[in-house]
């Protein structure tokens, strides 16, 4: 999906074309009326409704004001008190309740318009997302691409008998070191713990980022035997970090592990029975 040139085209063209007929109006009033002031803030308020809310809010503001202005001048048409002389005022009524239809449907396309454009954005924006695989600070996969390369691990652990076991870190008060040390130092600290999970694991293991403060690692062919030294390593690696100003920090995390099991058939009920082992222990 892509964002067409014609809605650009569309935007740019009712633009012009309000700016010219606000344009000829100011100078109108302007020309014609004393009371120009007053005319053309009510204008530029219907106007503001129809770009801000839509056209029918500019069309509801349109008819209240006409309506109030025309039971005015019905009232007050023979006295001296009138905002318009009698001859001038309805013409001038008329005039400007076309005006404000033409200001009101102009402003309300441009709404329209923006709000499809806006919604194109975030589409594309959403679509973006799910085609980047890679989290740009790690380097390891991102959630979508988590889902689908553990459901693809357990169709090959299923069809060939492999064992593997999905381990899954948290990092502890992650929202307060970023609140304290700033994006700089925490981008700084997720790449220092994902160079000491590379450090621990095979090659060939698969290393996912699913949420900020959260490490999956998928580590094939492992059986659940060898998972006390796995987290032994991963300890020693991650226990303390050095901040940019020589300062150091203990790291501590929760952590679970989930062996392969033919009952599991799909990533999201391997997911689900791995957040219900995260109890969790401490690494």
């Amino acid at each position: 999906m892509k964002i067409s040139f014609t809605d650009s085209q569309k935007m740019f063209a009712y633009m012009i074309g309000l700016a010219a007929a606000l344009s000829v109006f100011i100078y109108y009033v302007s020309a014609e009326q004393s009371e120009a002031v007053l005319i053309i803030c009510i204008t530029f308020a219907v106007i503001g409704a129809g770009i801000w809310l839509g056209p029918i809010y500019a069309l509801a503001g349109t008819i209240v004001v006409l309506f109030v202005l025309g039971t005015l001048m019905m009232f007050l048409q023979t006295s001296q008190a009138a905002v318009f002389p009698p001859e001038e005022g309805l013409r001038m009524l008329v005039v400007w309740g076309m005006a404000l239809l033409l200001f009101s449907f102009i402003s309300g396309r441009i709404h329209d318009v923006a709000t499809e454009l806006q919604h194109s954005v975030k589409r594309l924006q959403s679509e973006i997302k799910s085609f980047v695989a890679i989290d740009r600070v790690t380097g390891f996969d991102n959630q979508q691409r988590m889902k689908l390369e553990l459901s693809e691990e357990m169709k090959r652990a299923e069809r060939y008998g492999n064992s593997f076991v999905f381990l899954l870190l948290q990092m502890h008060y992650f929202k307060e070191f970023k609140s304290l040390y700033g994006e700089k130092e925490t981008d700084r600290l997720f790449q220092f713990v994902s160079s000491q999970i590379r450090s621990c694991v095979r090659e060939t293991d698969k290393k996912f980022r699913p949420s900020e403060e959260r490490f999956g690692i998928v580590l094939t062919h492992t059986p659940a035997e060898h998972m006390p030294a796995v987290l032994a390593k991963l300890k020693k690696q991650l226990d303390t970090y050095q901040l940019q100003n020589g300062k150091y920090v203990t790291l501590t995390f929760h952590v679970c592990y989930l062996t392969y099991r033919k009952d599991l058939k799909t990533a999201e009920q391997f997911l689900e029975e791995l957040e219900n082992e995260m109890m969790m222990n401490e690494l």
